[in-house]
């Protein structure tokens, strides 16, 4: 049995590059994209991170969405931010528990911290976001409350599996 690991940050953010490679087909718009989050992150701007999340989403290839069923589960789309939020070489925490449960990941960068959770539905649109009211309902944010200088976002992203993409997002 062989335990590997990434040497240093050089090789994770290469490797997690390498990653939103395989995920999307707009290769040549990657770096610009991964600009443009770390600008949204670092400044709190939760209708830019929505917008290039469905971005994203968007720019990936319909055969990832074939011959699996991965994309009818949350955390195919957990994965795929996952490595796009690593490639900036933000504080990444999945799962990230907390006294009443776990919220699907937790994202820091500089003074912002993220708290997300992810929903996929069968349909096409929803009245209300029962991620954001997971988040709210879980206070999975609390434990990061009253931290000195930080500003806390609560964020539900809903996926649908017959759009294979965001059909909402709201922030908390």
């Amino acid at each position: 049995m062989y335990r590997l690991r990434i040497p240093n940050l050089e090789v994770r953010l290469a490797l997690n590059d390498q990653f939103i490679a395989a995920y999307t087909t707009i290769v040549n718009e990657r770096s610009g994209i991964q600009d443009k989050l770390y600008a949204v992150l670092e400044t709190g701007d939760i209708a830019g991170l929505v917008n290039l999340v469905k971005r994203l989403f968007a720019g990936m290839s319909w055969r990832n969405f074939t011959h699996s069923d991965l994309p009818d589960y949350e955390g195919y789309y957990a994965s795929v931010l996952y490595a796009f939020f690593a490639s900036l070489d933000a504080r990444i925490i999945p799962e990230d528990i907390s006294y009443h449960g776990q919220a699907d990941l937790t994202v820091i960068l500089g003074n912002q911290v993220y708290v997300m959770e992810f929903k996929v539905i069968d349909g096409e649109t929803i009245a209300n976001n029962p991620a954001l009211e997971q988040i709210q309902a879980r206070r999975y944010a609390d434990k990061y409350r009253d931290e000195p200088g930080k500003q806390v976002h609560e964020v539900g992203f809903v996926f649908s599996r017959t759009l294979r993409g965001l059909v909402r997002a709201d922030g908390g």
